[in-house]
């Protein structure tokens, strides 16, 4: 398998992994009222489900990282500015993303 595709699909992965926690994140607010008084399982459920796509995310991550490490020792670059780049997609924009989309969440709530 091309080592691009690779990336990609580890990026892909992230990103669903960052729908996934601001969906169910959203949906566990909705669970609880402001008030405290909601459903306590469905919250449970759902702020579960928030945690392992959380983690799912930071492993999926770690690997597009090192990746890109050893990708690094393997592919030439012509410049610095082309490697990072190369990095965007791949490693540095699946964390703004869900940066982005948390604090979208709590801005709205």
């Amino acid at each position: 398998m091309n080592l691009r595709r690779v990336k990609l699909a580890l990026c892909t992965g992230e990103m669903a992994c960052v729908i996934a926690s601001l969906a169910a994140a959203r949906a566990a607010d909705i669970a609880m009222d402001k008030s405290g008084v909601g459903d306590l399982d469905r919250f449970a459920f759902w702020n579960s489900i928030v945690g392992l796509s959380v983690m799912l995310f930071f492993l999926l991550w770690v690997a597009a990282v090192l990746l890109a490490v050893f990708s690094r020792q393997r592919e030439f670059y012509a410049s610095k500015r082309e490697y990072w780049l190369n990095l965007v997609p791949d490693v540095i924009l699946p964390p703004l993303v869900m940066l982005a989309g948390w604090a979208a969440v709590f801005m709205l709530l």
